[in-house]
């Protein structure tokens, strides 16, 4: 696949494909290590049907946030994009981000249009998009942790200010930049580089899309994790556990916190399952259904989208009308 626009390929890349391969590799013997696969099948088993059936439930609400999302970004940026194509994108970047750690390839979404500068302002608001959702998913993970009793006072005082200051400078772009001005010297070559450029196109696509469509894709975010943790904790209830359902909720939330900060494995599997193992095992809670729930989170809100992405991406309906240059917005 040709890199979009202003995206180069360094010969780092195979290497650092071969170190996360390798890395997927195991944490996928690490969960294997713990949990039989008899035991995670049979915790699936006991799970269904009503687990799947919420899960599956809550899916259209969990893309259709999700889309909604990007799709107020694409709007607020005057980007000629229909409501159809939008979604084709959105899904042909769940394909793309499939074989990358952390959903990387899903900056090649504005490779699904024509037009060149159309690729490089998309890439900028896929940049925040992505970076809304880090910021939405790790409030409410925090928020959750809370209410679910992990840890004490003063170290979640210390967490929510220290979230309050990322959030803060999220909304503020400038200020972000010259902070990471400040401290890029610091930072190796190509973490710098990488840094440097994934805060250009962030300050781009903000300025792009202001900041009013920024907070609405915020709220957004937060709505869509939330839903990501309801379908947790259902599909671990339906396994019989009889776990407290708050307890099983601040424990999703350590799950999926940390799972934002380990953006390691290819096709964004083993992260979850492992953690999960983890989280469970530290809590005294049954692992194996934490496993199976996992892996049912993994086919319905992981390799489904990505199938249907793959099927957008082969049809071509992410093509939309050239652009005869990227709008410019102040925020």
């Amino acid at each position: 696949m040709t890199a979009p626009p202003g995206q180069t390929r360094g010969p780092h890349r195979p290497r650092f494909l071969v170190v996360r391969l390798a890395l997927t590799v195991l944490l996928i013997w690490f969960v294997v290590s713990r949990i039989e696969p008899r035991q995670a099948a049979e915790a699936i088993g006991s799970s269904l049907p009503w687990g799947l059936l919420w899960v599956l439930l809550l899916l259209p609400v969990n893309l259709g946030l999700q889309w909604s999302r990007w799709f107020v970004l694409l709007r607020a940026a005057d980007l000629p994009v229909s409501a159809r194509a939008s979604a084709a994108m959105m899904f042909g970047g769940f394909s793309l981000g499939f074989l990358t750690p952390g959903r990387l390839g899903e900056l090649g979404r504005g490779s699904l249009v024509r037009g060149e500068h159309d690729a490089i302002a998309i890439a900028g608001l896929t940049v925040v998009e992505r970076s809304l959702s880090l910021v939405g998913g790790v409030g409410v993970a925090i928020l959750a942790m809370i209410i679910g009793g992990y840890g004490n006072w003063w170290k979640w005082s210390l967490i929510v200010l220290i979230y309050s200051g990322a959030l803060w400078l999220a909304l503020h772009p400038p200020r972000m930049v010259d902070l990471l001005r400040r401290v890029s010297p610091l930072l190796p070559a190509g973490l710098r580089e990488r840094v440097t450029t994934g805060a250009r196109r962030f300050v781009q696509g903000w300025h792009l899309a202001g900041r009013r469509a920024t907070l609405t894709a915020l709220l957004l975010s937060v709505l869509q994790v939330v839903v990501v943790l309801l379908q947790l904790t259902g599909v671990y209830h339906a396994s019989g556990t009889g776990a407290p359902l708050l307890t099983v909720l601040g424990a999703w939330a350590v799950v999926m916190g940390a799972k934002y900060f380990l953006p390691v494995a290819v096709g964004d599997i083993g992260v979850r399952e492992s953690l999960a193992v983890l989280v469970f095992t530290d809590r005294n809670l049954p692992t194996a259904a934490a496993v199976g729930a996992a892996l049912i989170i993994y086919l319905c809100n992981v390799l489904l989208p990505a199938l249907a992405g793959t099927a957008a991406v082969v049809l071509g309906g992410g093509r939309g009308k050239p652009a005869p240059q990227s709008p410019s917005h102040s925020p």
